[in-house]
């Protein structure tokens, strides 16, 4: 837990601090990044390496006797899916590149929101050797943090420009942005000292 407290706590203090201390250099920041067409190809590039790594996790087994009991014209489709899923780190590359050449707009941010929703799968396999059978335990704020993270990736992944809209709004004064950053710098320092102590 000590290597997700700082994964997730640093990004998320450095983020808050810079609004707390300097609104218009965060917007400024945040700005950029939207825009950011190597922040797109590198956040696309990790985002589709990590759903290679996940679906390679995953039986295709599973895929083969969900689909299997489709009529015999389908047969190809599932042998298709099958290999898909066999072999999807062969597809990873392709799909970033097509990724990036066909949705360019708003491409960091959706990029971005992709890991968000990815990430919680794998910090849960840590996490949940740690949560008690009942009661609240500190490790309940990564799980907390991974949820929140979850529905904001899989909301960002299909409406980027209102993720964007969204962070305009509550930093659009001075004052938001300090009270907006504030929140996320002390949550990033609260997951970071809890991935320490759990």
């Amino acid at each position: 837990m000590t290597y997700w407290g700082i994964l997730l706590g640093l990004p998320l203090l450095a983020f808050g601090g810079v609004y707390a201390f300097a609104p218009s250099k965060g917007r400024s920041f945040t700005n950029r990044f939207e825009n950011s067409k190597a922040a797109a190809v590198v956040l696309t590039i990790l985002a589709w390496a990590w759903t290679s790594y996940e679906v390679g996790t995953f039986d295709v087994n599973i895929v083969r006797e969900f689909l299997g009991g489709l009529p015999g014209p389908f047969k190809p489709v599932v042998g298709a899916l099958a290999f898909a899923f066999d072999h999807f780190w062969m597809l990873a590359p392709v799909l970033a590149y097509l990724t990036v050449i066909w949705m360019p707009k708003n491409l960091p941010v959706r990029a971005l929101t992709a890991i968000l929703m990815l990430f919680p799968a794998l910090m849960f396999r840590t996490t949940r050797l740690l949560v008690p059978e009942s009661g609240f335990a500190p490790v309940h704020l990564f799980v907390a943090t991974a949820y929140m993270a979850a529905v904001v990736g899989m909301y960002g992944m299909f409406y980027p420009w209102r993720i964007e809209k969204a962070l305009a709004f509550m930093t659009r004064t001075d004052g938001l942005a300090r009270a907006v950053g504030f929140v996320f710098a002390a949550w990033g320092v609260a997951l970071a000292v809890t991935g320490f102590i759990v």
